[in-house]
């Protein structure tokens, strides 16, 4: 019997016993565009009709049917702001479909090929730029391009040589964590979780282990932002009891556990944990890294957290002079850094009844909010917004209420 291509494609399928999921995996196109080649409604192309030859072994009929089947492919319409899909395979290959578009994918590009000069350079180049982005913008526009790097970085570790391959991983395992920083500034928290355990799995194929240790204080960061303060407290403790961990990793666990026994009211376990957070930081401090785990503007950060935890246990006065102290004497913040520590000093003030200076703290720092749109800055600008609820009659209240009701919607 003559076949079209698509009917030839079906019977062979399915005289292998292949599902169109299980085809579209080997031949990386996707199920949904296999479904239309079957269906008659896409005309085949010749690399796909070559992928699918080769898949099921059909000897060349596949590629002689893709050859006679000259039906008029529809040019499909494709308005700029129309949605798509970007499917990534291990092997650095992959696809970008346009979403009901009949045609093949617009994109299609093949397995990362080898490469004749070290990729680290370039890739660290870009990985600097996007983590310069993080500090100041968007979580949503940044999460992508990490993504995008991380993939890049495993398939080119798959192709490395052996000197070159654990420097990929390691990249790789990099960009996983800062991916997972991003998802949790997106409200994300199962991604953030995702790309951490990633993280620790490629740091070790790297025979790096310092990525395991620094994923429970990322765990506890999760935790302290669901108000969880046994395990908060119970991750970062596991850090600070194994002396062999690096002092910078250690040093930001005891200032997580500060922060957890502060919510969970312990004042004289939040004390103890500042107090090994400052031995610790003279470690830190004098041995200095390169490329350091975690944030990288370090100067300040301890008297700030200091700050945090007073508010939480309900110290008021120390909150609000540490938070003084703390920002006017910081230098180098981050845009992401300024909103989120200057949004506590203005909430610390606003909690006081000093409106005014909770107002004037909080103004200039609204669009700087809404720049870095993240989801954890704007917990805390809630409860600041709660807060001065409480003066409706206030005239600088309601002088800020436009931008701040602004601050607080996502875009």
């Amino acid at each position: 019997m003559d076949r079209t291509f698509g009917q030839e494609l079906r019977r062979l399928r399915l005289k292998s016993n292949l599902s169109l999921g299980e085809l579209a995996e080997l031949v990386y196109y996707s199920k949904g565009h296999l479904s239309k080649i079957e269906n008659g409604r896409v005309t085949p192309i010749a690399p796909l009709a070559r992928a699918c030859d080769s898949a099921l072994s059909a000897d060349g009929r596949l590629i002689a049917l893709a050859a006679t089947d000259t039906r008029p492919a529809p040019q499909p319409e494709l308005p700029i702001d129309t949605a798509w899909t970007q499917h990534l395979h291990p092997d650095g290959s992959g696809i970008i479909e346009i979403s009901e578009s009949p045609g093949p994918p617009i994109v299609t590009y093949p397995a990362v090929a080898g490469f004749s000069t070290d990729p680290i350079a370039g890739l660290a180049a870009v990985f600097d730029e996007l983590r310069r982005l993080g500090r100041s913008t968007s979580p949503s526009m940044v999460l992508p391009m990490v993504a995008a790097q991380n993939h890049v970085a495993t398939a080119a570790a798959h192709r490395g040589s052996g000197g070159n391959r654990p420097l990929l991983l390691h990249h790789a395992a990099r960009t996983a964590e800062f991916a997972g920083w991003m998802a949790q500034e997106c409200g994300n928290d199962v991604g953030a979780t995702w790309w951490t355990e990633r993280a620790v799995t490629l740091a070790a194929a790297a025979g790096d282990t310092s990525m395991a240790s620094y994923s429970l204080v990322r765990r506890a960061v999760l935790s302290l932002y669901r108000a969880d303060s046994s395990a908060t407290t119970g991750l970062t403790e596991q850090v600070l009891g194994d002396s062999a961990i690096d002092p910078r990793i250690r040093w930001l666990a005891a200032l997580g556990a500060a922060q957890g026994y502060a919510i969970g009211s312990d004042a004289a376990n939040t004390m103890r944990a500042l107090e090994r957070a400052g031995e610790l930081w003279d470690h830190v401090h004098r041995a200095g890294t390169d490329d350091p785990l975690g944030p990288l503007a370090l100067h300040g950060r301890s008297i700030l957290i200091e700050a945090w935890c007073h508010y939480d246990l309900g110290n008021l006065e120390a909150a609000a002079r540490l938070f003084d102290a703390g920002m006017s004497a910081a230098s180098g913040q981050s845009d992401r850094d300024r909103a989120r520590f200057g949004t506590r000093q203005a909430l610390v003030h606003a909690a006081m009844g000093d409106v005014d200076r909770a107002c004037e703290l909080i103004e200039p720092l609204l669009n700087v909010v809404r720049a870095v749109d993240s989801v954890t800055v704007r917990l805390d600008l809630h409860d600041f917004a709660r807060t001065v609820s409480r003066f409706p009659g206030h005239p600088v209240v309601h002088r800020i209420s436009t931008p701040l009701r602004d601050a607080l919607n996502r875009r």
